[in-house]
């Protein structure tokens, strides 16, 4: 006799999607600019010479990334690491399946806050100069998450989230 194995098939119903665009980035671009002269202004000093502390972003992405795993890890989540790496403001990171709301905001949650506690961790170390860049840097990088972040709770507590390609999309299940 041949046994058969049971299926479920849901379907989901878009609720809200969050992307982040071309806007998105050159309103991050703009902030990042308008940070330098601040910090000019903070520190005395011509904004031209600050533009060197600009190297020490890449650190942030990283560090999300980093951290995005660590959370997967220790929850025992399957995460995946996609290609828009580079060009996604989740930096790669995410799930292949849509996840219940509670482990999306725990992720982000743990991101956004790791990743300002590292920034806040380093600047004790750092020039005043790469601190203030790493942590205004790190706040202004993870616009993007926190505004997902902040959305996820105007979305009913059923619902769950699928990453996208430069964005979040949050579904609701009729099974």
């Amino acid at each position: 006799m041949k046994e058969t194995a049971a299926h479920t098939i849901y379907s989901y119903k878009l609720l809200y999607r969050f992307r982040w665009q071309f806007v998105g980035y050159l309103f991050q671009l703009l902030l990042i600019g308008l940070s330098l002269i601040w910090h000019s202004f903070m520190l005395q000093v011509p904004a031209y010479t600050l533009i060197v502390t600009l190297a020490i972003l890449p650190v942030i992405p990283i560090c999300h990334l980093v951290l995005f795993r660590l959370y997967a890890l220790l929850r025992g989540h399957k995460p995946k690491t996609t290609a828009d790496m580079l060009v996604s403001p989740w930096w790669g990171a995410g799930y292949p399946l849509p996840i219940p709301l509670s482990v999306y905001r725990g992720s982000e949650l743990t991101v956004n806050v790791g990743s300002m506690a590292i920034a806040a961790g380093a600047y004790v170390w750092l020039s005043e100069g790469y601190g203030l860049t790493l942590i205004t840097g790190t706040l202004i990088v993870s616009l993007p998450r926190l505004l997902a972040l902040l959305t996820s709770f105007r979305q009913p507590s059923r619902s769950r989230v699928k990453y996208e390609d430069r964005g979040v999309a949050f579904l609701f299940t009729d099974g």
